[in-house]
C-alpha cells in the first residue's frame, strides 16, 4: 500500500477474496412437508428415543423413496419423518447444462414438481388405506431451504442424523 507518511488516496481499494466453499455438480435443497392441520398421523415417538411408523408414515417413507427414481436430475440425502411432517435433503443436477439452479429466484420446477407428484401419490395411498378419497394428507405447499455450501450441507445433514430416534 505504500509508506504510512502518504496519504491515503480513496480511488486505491484493497480487497480480501472470500473463498467460500460450494458444493460441486450439485444444488442442494432442505426441504420440509407438513401434514395437514400438522396432525401428528405418520407415528408415535416412544420413550423420547424411538420413532414408531404408522401404516401412514410407512407409506410417506416408501413413497418418497419411490416418487425420487422417477427423477433422473435428482437425488435424496439424509431425510427423516416426524409425527406430523418429512424433512429431507433433496439435489439437483441441472439438466440442461446451462448452469445451475441457483441462479434462478423462484423454486426450481424439478424441485416443485418432485414434491407435488410425492404429495399426490403418498395421500393417493393414503386416502385408499383410510377409505376416504379426496381427503387432505398435506398442508398446502412446502417449505424448502437452498444450501448455499459444503458447511451448511454437512451441519443440516447432522442435524437430520441427530434428529432421528
Amino acid at each position: 500500500m505504500g509508506s504510512p507518511l502518504q496519504p491515503h488516496s480513496p480511488k486505491v481499494v484493497e480487497r480480501a477474496t472470500v473463498s467460500v466453499p460450494k458444493v460441486i455438480g450439485a444444488t442442494y435443497y432442505l426441504v420440509k412437508l407438513y401434514a395437514h392441520d400438522h396432525e401428528g398421523i405418520f407415528g408415535n415417538v416412544i420413550d423420547d428415543h424411538r420413532f414408531e411408523l404408522s401404516g401412514i408414515g410407512q407409506i410417506a417413507q416408501d413413497e418418497w423413496k419411490r416418487s425420487a427414481e422417477a427423477y433422473t436430475n435428482l437425488k435424496l440425502d439424509k431425510w427423516v419423518l416426524w409425527p406430523n411432517r418429512l424433512e429431507g435433503i433433496v439435489s439437483l443436477r441441472d439438466a440442461t447444462g446451462s448452469g445451475d439452479y441457483r441462479e434462478h429466484r423462484s423454486k426450481p420446477r424439478l424441485l416443485t414438481s418432485f414434491v407435488a407428484s410425492y404429495k399426490a401419490a403418498a395421500a393417493k395411498r393414503v386416502n385408499l388405506l383410510r377409505n376416504s378419497p379426496g381427503s387432505p394428507l398435506w398442508q398446502r405447499g412446502y417449505q424448502e431451504r437452498f444450501i448455499a455450501d459444503s458447511i451448511i450441507l454437512k451441519r443440516v445433514q447432522q442435524t437430520l442424523e441427530q434428529s432421528r430416534c
